[in-house]
């Protein structure tokens, strides 16, 4: 890839600046230690991910035409922190949110001055912590996670990697694309939710297995269209929203992340920009009432496939290609403090396939994010096995946890 500022290909996608600006965080623990990491970590990146060493500049009248560029002062950024905390054993953080915020080098917004990829290892007197974080405009959950994995490959073996840097595909994807679809996933319109996020929020986290998903709702094995998700999605819309007290003529409506790099001509999985993308569907208080979730379940299916094409990813591209120059992308759902809810997957995602050469990590945690109506699915060491992450106001959380199995 050039590496020349201002060229199309370091320009921000279409796809960077419609995720929020945050720190994608979390954490691996190991019950070993972790040797000569920043050498190495330095030298992956500057093979196979030099822009993490780069900053990203706005342009203040159109964030669309933002772009990865060189530091000014010719400096790599530090990727790169490490921390000794020898009197403490990794017990004190295996599952155990209360002490997360701690582990992290830099909260939850990005500065102008901080990394794009930030590496934070701790070592315990039982092992190492590595903390991490990745500008959600520089790449999405999939694309971090991917790097991580094939980092952790290279550094036990050397194993060649491969990214596509290339942003400028979706730009290109776009302008040979129409918009044949409403997208009620996205909106030129201001939100409700800004000014209501002022309470206290709490998350419940539970594991589920999917046969004990299936048993619970009488879901047949062989029905292979329905998945974890699906029943997770479907579940926990009913179960939240009769907890929220919603009314029976109202309308709540459900909001989902969703990879596309599977659905775009010319992308595959090495993409490393955003490719995210949002689902939208909708549930009427009446049928939450009065459905089972082996009906919404398969709801959620139907729905979820509607979207799930190349033709209604590149019209959304397109959508976006047409108004980012005028307009702020909004999110077509209240994500906060409203009655609707959003679901993010990572279940799939190879974060336990990060083995530094004594074995995978033991508990991998993200750090807390304070949104009414944000659920998580995450990994867990056993493969058959979803952990859920839902955070509520503190009453319906409270609500939740003495509600569920």
């Amino acid at each position: 890839m050039s590496s020349r500022c201002g060229t199309d290909e370091n320009r921000l996608s279409l796809s960077d600046v419609i995720m929020p600006y945050v720190y994608i965080r979390s954490f691996l623990i190991y019950d070993y230690y972790i040797d000569h990491l920043e050498e190495s970590l330095n030298e992956y990146l500057h093979l196979y991910c030099p822009q993490a060493f780069k900053h990203i500049i706005y342009n203040e009248n159109s964030p669309m035409d933002g772009r990865i560029a060189q530091c000014e002062d010719k400096e790599d950024r530090k990727v790169f922190s490490r921390q000794s905390r020898m009197n403490e054993s990794i017990s004190k953080y295996v599952d155990n949110n209360a002490f997360i915020e701690e582990l992290f080098p830099y909260g939850g917004i990005p500065s102008d001055r901080s990394p794009l990829i930030f590496v934070h290892q701790i070592d315990l007197k039982d092992g190492s912590i590595l903390s991490f974080g990745c500008h959600h405009h520089f790449s999405d959950g999939h694309g971090f996670s991917l790097l991580g994995q094939r980092f952790s490959e290279w550094y036990k073996e050397k194993k060649v990697s491969s990214f596509d840097h290339d942003r400028s595909k979706l730009r290109h994807i776009a302008a040979s694309s129409s918009i044949k679809f409403g997208h009620q996933e996205m909106s030129l319109v201001e939100p409700l939710y800004r000014s209501l996020n002022f309470f206290p929020t709490k998350t419940v986290i539970k594991r589920y297995k999917k046969q004990d998903l299936f048993d619970k709702f009488q879901i047949l094995s062989s029905n292979e269209r329905i998945s974890v998700s699906d029943v997770l999605v479907g579940w926990f819309t009913q179960r939240i929203s009769r907890i929220r007290g919603i009314s029976s003529q109202s309308t709540v409506k459900v909001g989902m992340a969703m990879n596309g790099r599977a659905f775009l001509p010319n992308l595959d999985e090495n993409y490393f920009g955003n490719c995210s993308f949002y689902l939208c569907f909708s549930f009427s208080m009446s049928d939450l009432n009065s459905l089972s979730v082996k009906q919404l379940s398969e709801r959620v299916n139907i729905e979820k496939r509607k979207y799930l094409t190349s033709e209604y990813i590149q019209s959304a591209l397109a959508f976006i290609d047409q108004h980012h120059r005028t307009s702020t992308i909004q999110l077509g759902w209240d994500p906060s403090g409203g009655i609707d809810l959003s679901f993010t997957n990572w279940s799939k995602f190879p974060l336990y396939q990060c083995d530094f050469g004594h074995g995978r990590g033991k508990s991998f945690q993200i750090a807390p994010i304070q949104s009414d109506g944000l659920i998580l699915m995450l990994p867990t060491p056993e493969t058959d096995e979803i952990e859920l992450h839902v955070t509520l106001k503190d009453e319906h959380a409270q609500a939740l946890l003495n509600e569920l199995p």
